[in-house]
C-alpha cells in the first residue's frame, strides 16, 4: 500500500454558521492522506496507473467552491466520499480541515478529521 499526501492546501471559501462567515469568507487549510493500491504501476512511470494528486486537489477545490456549507464536517465528509468514488486506486482516505480564524476567541484553529475506507 502506498501513501500519497497533499499537505496544507489552502482554500478561500464561505463556510460557517454565522452570516458574516458566509459573506466575507475565510481561509481553510486541508491535509489529505490517501492509502492507494498502485501495484499495477510497476516501473511504467505512467500517471494513469497511480492517483493524480493534481486531480485530487482540483476535486477538493471544487467541493470548497461549489456551495456554502454551515459545517466543515459536511465539507470533510463530501471530500472523503468523493475521493473514494472518483479515484478507484484509493483504498482509504483521511482528510483534515483546519479553520484558522474560527470565531471562538484567541485560538490557532479548529480542525475536523475524518477517515473513510472503501467498502
Amino acid at each position: 500500500m502506498t501513501t500519497i499526501r497533499i499537505n496544507n492546501a489552502k482554500f478561500y471559501a464561505y463556510h460557517g454558521v454565522l452570516d458574516y462567515e458566509k459573506q466575507y469568507g475565510n481561509e481553510f487549510e486541508v491535509d489529505i492522506e490517501m492509502k492507494c493500491d498502485i501495484t499495477s504501476l510497476g516501473d511504467s512511470d505512467d500517471l494513469k496507473k497511480t492517483v493524480d494528486y493534481l486531480s485530487v486537489y482540483k476535486f477538493t477545490e471544487k467541493i470548497f467552491n461549489e456551495r456554502k456549507y454551515n459545517l466543515i464536517e459536511t465539507v470533510n465528509q463530501n471530500i472523503c466520499k468523493g475521493i473514494l468514488e472518483n479515484f478507484p486506486m484509493v483504498c482509504s482516505v483521511r482528510v483534515k480541515i483546519r479553520k484558522p480564524n474560527a470565531p471562538l476567541g484567541i485560538i490557532d484553529s479548529v480542525e475536523v478529521e475524518n477517515k473513510l475506507k472503501r467498502d
